[in-house]
């Protein structure tokens, strides 16, 4: 039995960075500073059930404050730019073509160092959604300072 394969160039599985708006509801007050984040693959978008695939732009000074997931492992790949990633206990210089893995649970965070647009691809295991994968700041586990 043979099956015919069609080309198309759409299809709902098919996401890209210029048809999928970056998110309104993150606020620089939860941690979000300045960033232009958006959900490419998602359960909502495409129907994963265990991970997500985002693509954020951090303009210069932008940061992404120290927070955890306890549901989710995550990975952050830098396609342009420089910046320090927080990961653990350790700040982790980060340049094009260099990644990092985040376990699930730990801290971790990011900041463009640089004077260029950091332009960082990521993505969650473990979790399809922000929801899921869960967000505790650092400053909400650590009141006191």
């Amino acid at each position: 039995m043979s099956q015919t394969i069609r080309r198309v160039s759409e299809h709902p599985m098919k996401k890209s960075f210029d048809a999928t708006p970056s998110d309104q509801v993150l606020r620089a007050e939860d941690g979000w500073v300045d960033m232009d984040v958006r959900w490419l693959l998602t359960r909502e978008t495409v129907g994963a059930d265990h991970s997500v695939f985002g693509i954020t732009v951090f303009p210069p000074g932008s940061k992404h404050d120290i927070h955890r997931h306890p549901n989710a492992e995550e990975f952050e790949y830098l396609v342009s730019g420089h910046g320090i990633a927080r990961v653990g206990d350790a700040d982790v210089e980060l340049g094009p073509g260099e990644v990092v893995f985040v376990p699930a649970n730990d801290y971790h965070g990011f900041e463009n160092t640089g004077d260029e647009p950091v332009f960082m691809i990521w993505g969650y295991a473990g979790a399809a959604s922000l929801d899921e994968a869960g967000y505790i700041r650092y400053v909400d586990d650590h009141p006191e300072g």
